[in-house]
């Protein structure tokens, strides 16, 4: 089981390195502590690598999720999906919007159970 969980990161990291742009290659994230997830940042539609580091003694399993979750933060995975077919300007423009009134009541949400 372990050397699956292993040989998925490796394959996940070579997966993310092959859509890594030179650029992209310097604004490279390292991990953060294990108690605090990794925060990869997009920047112009440039996929940033997401690494994190096993301490000793966390199973491997925990490392998984915190890997897996800073990818989806991270974008990476839609990005691949809206590369993987073509997309026109006007398909493009409806995404856009529909994740910007998500965002928007996201916020409203979020604004309101603070209250």
């Amino acid at each position: 089981m372990r050397a699956f969980v292993l040989l998925a990161l490796s394959c996940l990291a070579s997966a993310s390195a092959l859509v890594l742009s030179a650029p992209a290659a310097a604004l490279r994230t390292t991990a953060a502590p294990a108690r605090a997830p990794a925060r990869p940042v997009m920047n112009n539609n440039q996929v940033v690598r997401v690494e994190v580091e096993i301490e000793n003694g966390e199973p491997l399993e925990k490392a998984l999720r915190r890997f897996r979750k800073a990818t989806n933060m991270s974008g990476h995975l839609r990005l691949l999906r809206n590369r993987k077919t073509f997309e026109s300007t006007h398909d493009k423009k409806i995404r856009k919007e529909k994740e910007s009134l998500q965002r928007l009541a996201r916020a409203r949400r979020s604004a309101r159970a603070r209250m």
